[in-house]
């Protein structure tokens, strides 16, 4: 393992990037002892979790909430505030608008790509968002769910997430699948339903 962790260290800074390793801690339990004795340091820790469609539970409306299912045929407002809300929404210090080229990519996953993506709107602001990706095997992702800062503590989070869950078991899929950033983000989705699963690791080259 040492010789292989260095080996692969140096190809990825020979081409000028981080080696990074996202894995199941259950699934690879000698691998954060030797990622550490590597030389590698863990930078999350995160809750894979998972919900079957008995396990569904709705979520109390948020008043004045607005939420859009966007298609490749939505209008550009729709699919910038979209971009927006994502991107603040992880970045709250991101001031920098959506391009052309961010709306256009969107328009091209939700329409080659089968994305399904949800825009919440409060008091007729970008207030928050959330994908769902096809199913593979019957298992869907739920991800990229992001309340712009203004907007948090409202409970938008948790009703994106269970439109987007509900509309995936309605349309087919047997289990879904989200990563919370962690234990305080998975209190979140256990209120609708989602169950940890395991828990996601993530070591990085720290240099």
């Amino acid at each position: 393992a040492p010789e292989t962790l260095a080996a692969l260290r140096a190809a990825f800074r020979r081409r000028g990037r981080t080696a990074r390793f996202e894995f199941f801690e259950a699934f690879a339990p000698a691998l954060p002892a030797a990622l550490r004795a590597g030389g590698f340091s863990e930078e999350a820790r995160q809750w894979s979790m998972l919900c079957r469609p008995p396990d569904l539970r709705p979520v109390p409306p948020v008043p004045g909430l607005e939420v859009r299912e966007l298609s490749p045929a939505s209008p550009s407002a729709e699919l910038r505030g979209f971009a927006l809300a994502q991107r603040q929404g992880f970045n709250p210090q991101d001031a920098t608008q959506p391009s052309q080229a961010d709306e256009d990519e969107l328009r091209r996953n939700l329409l080659d790509n089968g994305w399904q993506a949800y825009l919440a709107r409060l008091d007729g602001e970008p207030a928050g968002a959330a994908l769902c990706f096809p199913p593979i095997g019957g298992i869907c992702e739920v991800a990229g769910v992001a309340t712009r800062a203004p907007f948090r503590r409202r409970g938008i989070a948790s009703h994106l997430t269970w439109l987007a869950t509900r509309n995936a078991f309605a349309n087919g899929a047997q289990t879904a699948c989200l990563t919370a950033e962690d234990e305080r983000a998975g209190q979140v989705y256990r209120r609708i339903g989602y169950q940890p699963f395991s828990v996601m690791l993530a070591y990085i080259d720290p240099f």
